[in-house]
């Protein structure tokens, strides 16, 4: 009885029931698949196909309730169910998508050097977000993330195809 008053406290429908459920799955085994496959392939697993299938009347409900479901989850810091950029921006990256929302993912790098403050030995790090009509979106600290140099963005975008050099294979060997 007290777990099913919690869960009618805490959902307002079946419909956030099952999403919950499909972050928590999605969460789940995401370490798994981010060992198993390729970024490439990876990304193509978490992107849904045609998003217009999958336009949700509610969007920026909906995008609340996964946003807050996600970072709910991965806030335990236990086991797997620990924050990371990574986790969290696959997993928003994915729920998004499947609720009509355009977002890209993108990976970038950086010094550790790039911080004020910061003495210590010069280091690279990584960083995972989201875009949404070409902006940082869902970020905590939008300042911190522009700190970043892109390297890679899925599904890439027009800007990016268009900016890109392309080198014939004889001069990559050089």
């Amino acid at each position: 009885m007290e777990i099913a008053r919690k869960i009618r406290s805490n959902f307002n429908s079946t419909d956030e029931i099952l999403l919950f459920v499909k972050v928590f799955l999605l969460v789940t085994i995401l370490p798994l698949l981010i060992k198993l496959l390729s970024v490439r392939r990876l990304m193509k697993v978490l992107t849904p196909g045609d998003l217009s299938l999958y336009k949700n009347l509610n969007i920026e409900k909906s995008k609340d309730k996964i946003v807050m479901f996600t970072d709910y989850i991965l806030g335990r810091n236990f086991w797997i169910y620990k924050t990371t950029c990574l986790k969290r921006s696959l997993v928003l990256y994915q729920l998004l998508r499947k609720s009509g929302i355009d977002v890209h993912v993108c990976f970038g790098v950086r010094y550790n050097d790039k911080l004020p403050g910061k003495e210590t030995e010069k280091k690279l790090e990584g960083h995972a977000w989201l875009l949404h009509k070409g902006e940082i979106f869902l970020e905590k600290n939008i300042e911190e993330t522009k700190t970043y140099k892109m390297t890679y963005c899925f599904p890439e975008r027009k800007d990016q195809i268009e900016k890109r050099e392309f080198r014939t294979n004889r001069e990559s060997l050089v």
